[in-house]
């Protein structure tokens, strides 16, 4: 019997790696901002590298404490990725996560435009107002994404998972 897109990515999205692919980004940032733990780019992600493992899983970070911006994360499946500063990547097994800042919500929604013409299906958008997001899925890959307009600026969080076999 053929499911419905929607369940095959309910199946796919790993219950154990996608919470911690998602939370790992927000736990960065709260980290960095801590007076308890130095900025520098290496002991953050020494920090959260160290966390991971112990878990069990592969995991690849770059954070950007300094303001040069972080890069992709190797591996990047070649999807389009909005311009803008990239403020944290990870790399978790398979799958990838990366923080990005932009200068409007156009640019922010155009990576989900590109997604769905290159063929991408949506499996559902939201629109709360500052918080926007759409699901997307493709024979190969699984996408989470989303931005958080503010007073302080827009932030992307891209989520790309491998559809599971």
């Amino acid at each position: 019997m053929l499911r419905p897109p929607h369940a095959r990515l309910r199946r796919s999205l790993s219950l154990r790696t996608i919470p911690l692919v998602l939370i790992a980004p927000l736990v960065v940032i709260g980290l960095v901002g801590c007076s308890l733990v130095p900025s520098p780019d290496n002991i953050v992600e020494g920090l959260v590298e160290e966390a991971a493992a112990q878990s069990g899983e592969d995991v690849d970070l770059d954070v950007d404490t300094s303001g040069d911006g972080a890069s992709l994360p190797d591996g990047w499946p070649g999807l389009p990725v909005p311009e803008g500063r990239i403020v944290s990547a990870i790399k978790m097994g398979d799958s990838y996560s990366i923080s990005i800042e932009v200068t409007s919500e156009d640019a922010a929604r155009a990576v989900v435009d590109e997604l769905a013409a290159s063929g991408f299906d949506m499996m559902g958008e939201t629109d709360y107002g500052e918080l926007k997001g759409a699901m997307l899925t493709s024979p190969e890959w699984n996408v989470v994404y989303g931005w958080t307009a503010s007073d302080e600026g827009i932030v992307v969080s891209y989520t790309v998972s491998p559809v599971a076999a």
